[in-house]
Order: structure tokens, then sequence, then C-alpha cells
């Protein structure tokens, strides 16, 4: 066992890269049978460690990524005069519930995972803590006539489990991975999977740790054992790369400084993973881990990287310009195709530095029908809100070279809405708040789409319906919005657009509702906000009050209204569900106005599984990917 350690002439390898589980054979050398089978217990005996706690924890993550893609082939095989039935209704009904209820609390501005995924952890942390303390000793009884080993058996088997972590913590981690492929759930979706298992592994890192020091303090080997072993040294650079990775990763330091802290997580993550593999040194069938672990990464880089350069090339030029609200305005001529509410990471390759990093931006248009088979080229369209860093910079670049032009590489897409969703929807209802304004304008666009298709019903009405929901507080995102959803309604003349209303509603303050260029919200970030002040599109047509206060504007077919207030979403989602229609509702925006839906959208799904009709779905997007 690790008792006859020996002092290594190498400090970071003492054995050749074989992946056969090494020196597994065992002979008890105790003279009573008792103490041999006591050493050798199920889930005491070091020999079978790993089979005994790190299969386990394998098995754990596989099986709950086999329940979700169960349910994902499920709903995509399934007839719809199946899913239609009243016991698949009531069952959907409470699956979406699970998947859409959440918790807040406001004060933190803290909403929590769904309360499905919560109790999908909950058996994770049971799971842990079962096989952390349930099996004894946590210390081998030693004395001085039996020893039965150096590796308290605690952290032998928090050391497996931690190690299992390590396959899924980087599956999770990438853009592109097999859960995605199998379960249907976007990669930004897993990145809370992912913050997850990687805190369960730091925290059995730690449970590993901490037995070692305490027994070889106790007897007085501690410093004997790091200068002799690779263990000890090898796993304290781990334990502090992974101390950085977890914590640093927390969102208010995250915000600090985004591309300050991608570059730092990745080497972080270099260094952990490169001296987790020292410290492993072979033992038992530690390096399959690894093995399986470069394999995820591998096909996944790869894929990505043929994606970059083989689908979309390196000739792509992307035209800047500021949109009349301070929005950087992105315009990429591609022949790529895209879905509503997908999102590319783009790499602009004219901003110096910056050019070595990806960022993720949610397109905000969509390729002319005739042009989605990929043949033919199409605009892809971004806008982009001036924050710190990277996006300030590209402002100052566009707001200092007009109309230019830059090369860039995409990345994507990735995510979006399913096209059944908005296909199967009766009615719409999207809801976006701030920067999300832009994410908005797809919807409208597979909305008219639609709506040309299908053509006007026998007496005139429409065959479906779209509500659109803008919350900002910036008075030129008021304007430019309706110059965007004017151009889009132009550019689509002939559809029907009865169905089709859109509010606006503005919570700033009055101020400055009657000083907006110099109030603009994200326009006053430039350093010359008059300079961001030309429209995009035709200028936005007179608006006039109506009779209860509200605003129109007039020549426009669909009812476009404005609003000097809040809107009561709650409210908002119950007239929409009280129709009897089939209905999606879309979310963009901020965590309050996250939770005010989801938690109303839950509601229904519960109503909906105790009468067995109905058919409610909730695309939730974070506000940061718009």
């Amino acid at each position: 066992m690790d008792k006859h350690i020996e002092r290594r002439a190498t400090p970071w390898l003492d054995k050749p890269l074989i992946f056969s589980g090494n020196y597994r054979e065992y002979e008890c050398m105790f003279n009573e049978t008792s103490q041999c089978e006591y050493q050798e217990g199920y889930w005491r005996f070091w020999y079978e460690a790993d089979h005994r706690y790190a299969l386990p924890t394998v098995a754990l993550f596989l099986a709950s990524i086999l329940m979700f893609a169960l349910v994902y082939v499920a709903g995509s095989l399934t007839p719809r005069r199946v899913q239609q039935t009243r016991s698949v209704t009531k069952i959907k009904a409470l699956y979406r519930y699970l998947s859409y209820r959440t918790l807040r609390i406001p004060t933190l501005d803290w909403n929590s995972a769904p309360i499905g995924l919560l109790a999908l952890a909950a058996v994770g942390t049971v799971f842990f803590f079962a096989m952390t303390l349930g099996p004894k000793p946590y210390y081998w009884p030693n004395t001085d006539e039996v020893d039965y080993g150096s590796s308290p058996p605690i952290a032998t088997r928090t050391g497996w489990m931690a190690l299992a972590c390590l396959p899924f913590v980087i599956a999770t981690s990438s853009k592109t991975n097999f859960i995605t492929l199998v379960t249907g759930v976007s990669h930004e979706r897993l990145q809370t999977c992912h913050r997850w298992i990687s805190y369960a592994f730091f925290v059995l890192s730690l449970i590993h740790t901490f037995p070692f020091i305490i027994y070889n303090i106790d007897k007085g080997m501690m410093v004997d054992m790091w200068k002799a072993t690779v263990f000890y040294w090898t796993g304290v650079v781990a334990l502090i790369a992974q101390a950085w990775l977890t914590f640093a990763s927390w969102g208010p330091l995250r915000s600090l400084c985004y591309e300050w802290f991608k570059f730092a997580h990745f080497v972080a993550a270099l260094v952990f993973v490169l001296f987790l593999f020292f410290h492993c040194d072979a033992t038992l069938t530690a390096w399959d881990y690894f093995a399986a672990t470069g394999v995820l990464f591998s096909l996944s880089w790869l894929y990505r990287q043929t994606r970059i350069y083989f689908e979309h090339g390196i000739s792509h030029h992307a035209e800047l310009t500021l949109a009349s609200n301070g929005f950087i305005r992105v315009s990429v001529p591609t022949k790529a195709t895209w879905t509503v509410a997908q999102h590319y990471f783009i790499r602009f390759m004219g901003l110096g530095p910056h050019a070595l990093t990806l960022h993720p931006f949610t397109a905000c248009s969509l390729p002319p029908r005739d042009t989605r088979s990929g043949f033919s080229e199409s605009e892809l369209v971004f806008f982009i809100r001036p924050r710190g860093g990277f996006t300030a910079r590209l402002a100052h670049y566009t707001e200092l070279k007009t109309n230019t032009k830059m090369r860039v590489l995409l990345d994507g897409p990735y995510g979006g809405v399913d096209a059944t969703a908005i296909g199967d929807s009766q009615r719409m209802l999207v809801i976006a708040g701030g920067s999300g304004a832009g994410w908005i304008l797809p919807f409208i666009t597979a909305y008219l789409d639609r709506q040309l298709r299908a053509g006007p019903l026998a007496d005139g009405g429409s065959p479906g319906s779209l509500k659109v929901i803008l919350v900002t507080r910036d008075v030129l995102t008021t304007t430019w919005f309706e110059e965007e959803v004017q151009h889009l309604l132009k550019s689509r003349s002939e559809a029907p657009t009865s169905g089709l209303e859109v509010g606006i509603y503005y919570t700033g303050s009055e101020e400055n509702q009657e000083n907006p260029t110099e109030a603009g919200q994200f326009s006053k970030t430039l350093d010359h906000p008059e300079k961001a002040s030309q429209p995009t599109h035709a200028p936005a047509m007179p608006i006039s009050d109506t009779d209860d206060g509200q605003k129109t504007t007039p020549s426009l077919k669909p009812s476009i209204r404005h609003f000097k207030s809040r809107p009561d979403l709650t409210v908002k989602v119950e007239e929409e569900a009280g129709a009897g229609q089939s209905l999606g509702v879309f979310v963009c925006g901020p965590l309050s106005i996250q939770s005010d839906v989801s938690t109303a959208v839950a509601r229904e799904q519960f109503r909906i599984a105790k009468r067995g009709a109905g058919d409610i779905l909730l695309h939730l997007e974070h506000f940061s990917w718009a």
C-alpha cells in the first residue's frame, strides 16, 4: 500500500504513461484472518477504491444525463396527438413546473435555479455525503502491532469521487459537448451544472487533503513526506489552482474584468489539470479519467475550430455603426443560417489584444426566407450594448471610424429557441428589458414570416398573435426600437399584422424623457453621444396621445403603445394563458423580470396539470447574453 512509498528520483513522474490499473495485485500479510477481512472490506479496500467510489460517481452523472436524454427523445419522437392526451399533458405540465419555478431573494437580486434542478442537486449532495461519511472508518485503527496503511479511508474515497468529477466539469464547460447533443440543453444552460459539479469537486478535494495532513503531522512525517513523494507538493499546487478556479468564478468577481477572468481561468485550469495529473501518478485507474477528459475536450475543440475555419471561413467582414440609442450595430454578410435567439461567439480581428478573445452576442436578425437553405447571402446583425472592457473599446473604435469594416471570425450558432416552439404556439408573448430590445426583433421577423405562410383567415383575422413587451429606462431605446419594428414591417408589408401588439414601457424619469440625447442610458457611455444619434433606418413616425394617456403610432397597422409605468407581467401572462390557446412565453431581461415571468408561467403549469389541458412553453435567456 502507499505506506511503502519510496523516494523518487524524478520530481514529476516516476511511472510510464500506462492505463492498466497497475499494482492492483495485493496479498495480505497479517497473521489474523479477521484483520485481512477488515482491511479488504468492500468499502475499505484501498486496491479497489477506484471501483467502489469513482465508478458510482460516474454512474450518478451518466444516470442524470440519461434521464434528460430520454425526456428529450420522448419530446421529439412522440406524435402530437399523443402529446395532447390528458395524461401526457399532465406529466408534461408537472415537468415544466419543476423546470420553470424558481426562488428569488429581492434584496440580493438573486434567482435560484429551477426547483427541479435544485432537487437534482440535492440528490447529488446526499450521494456525496453518504459516500463520504457513511463508510467507516474515517482513519485506520493502526496500533504498534497492526498497521493497515497511511492513507486515511475518508481521504481515499473522496479523492476518487473528486477525480470522477473531472470529465464532467470539462464536458459542461465546452460550447460543443456530448451532453448538449443527447439532451438538447444548450451550453450556456449547462453552466449551472458546471459550477455545481466544480463546487462538489473542490469540497471533495479539501476532504481528501486534510486527513493526510492530520495523519502525517500526528506521526511526525509531514516534512519527510513532502520531500520524499510527488503526491504532496503537486497536490498543493493543484488545490491552489482549483481554489482560484472556484472562487474567482463568482459572478461579481467575474464581472469586474471579464477579459482577465477568461485568461486567468484558462491558465489556472491548465495548471490544475497538469498538476492533478502528476499528483495521481498512475495510481490504479486514475489516468483513465484524464484520458476521458482529454478525449472530450479534444473532440469539442476540434469540432469548434472546424466550424470556425471551414464552415464560416476567415473572410467575413463586419460593418460597424452606432445606432440612435448608442448600441453598436454589427452587420456581417454571411451564407450561414441561424434561428431565433441563437448566439454567436465573435472574434474581432482589428482590436489588438482583444483579437485573442471570443465574445458571445445574440443574433438580432433572421436570414430571409429564401436564403435559409444556406446557399444565398444574408445579413447577420448584432446590437451590442457598450458597457466596460471590450464592448467599451469596440464602441469607441466605432465612434471614431464611422461605418468602418473589420474582419471577424464567427463561432456558432449556439442555443436559441426551438423552431417548433414558435411554429406550434398559437399565441406568443415576448418580453425583454433594456439591452434585450434587439433580442426581440427576430421574434417579430419569425412571426411575420409565419403569417405570410399562413395568410389571413376567412374573416380577415390573423391565424396567430404576438404580444411584445419592452421595458426600458432609456428613452432613446424606445425610439430606436420603434424604428426597427417599422423597418421590419416595411420589409414584410404583405404579412397580416392584426395579431401583433407592441407595448413599450418607459420606466425612466420625466427629466430624461425631455432631454433624451443627454440622458440616453447607453449613448452616454460614449465620449461624444451626439455622434451616436444617426438613425440606422428611416426616422420614427410621429407619436400621438390617446384618450387614456397612452401613445400610439397611427400609421402602423399593428398596435404600438407607449406606457410610462412598469408592466404587471404576472397579469400579462395570465391574460395570454386565459385565451385557451397554445402559448409560448419568451423572456430576455434582468433577474427580476425573469423571476416574475417564470413564477407566473409555473403557476399556469400547475393549473394545466390539474385540468389536463393546455400548453404553455417558457424560454428564458439571461440578460447578459443579448
